[in-house]
């Protein structure tokens, strides 16, 4: 099983989606820190769409194409889940320093 670190661009296989879940094959971020990932079965992730909306933090924040992530895409921050690790297929990227702080901003904002 590879290593999951914070911040990781994984491609992710979010079916099957129940309701207004995101589903499909895509990437996604990894949330939860790398001792978490080492010792549970499952891990923390917020979904990317290239369906792209502007101004939409704190649900949504822009993530610009890099590596092995091809498009352009938005952080669905809303739809943040825990899932098993089994449906996590490969690494694409990793996310910037500055674009973690905007997405955990982000997101204590939702859960405030």
């Amino acid at each position: 099983m590879m290593v999951l670190n914070r911040g990781d661009i994984c491609l992710v296989n979010f079916d099957p989606s129940k309701g207004g879940e995101i589903g499909k094959l895509r990437p996604a971020i990894v949330m939860s820190n790398v001792e978490e990932n080492t010792i549970l079965e499952t891990c923390i992730v917020i979904p990317l769409s290239t369906v792209i909306q502007k101004e939409t933090l704190p649900y949504r924040c822009f993530i610009t194409k890099r590596d092995h992530l091809h498009q352009d895409s938005d952080a669905c921050i809303y739809e943040i889940r825990a899932l098993s690790k089994t449906r996590i297929k490969e690494k694409l990227s990793k996310v910037s320093k500055k674009e973690m702080e905007v997405i955990q901003q982000a997101l204590c904002s939702i859960l405030a």
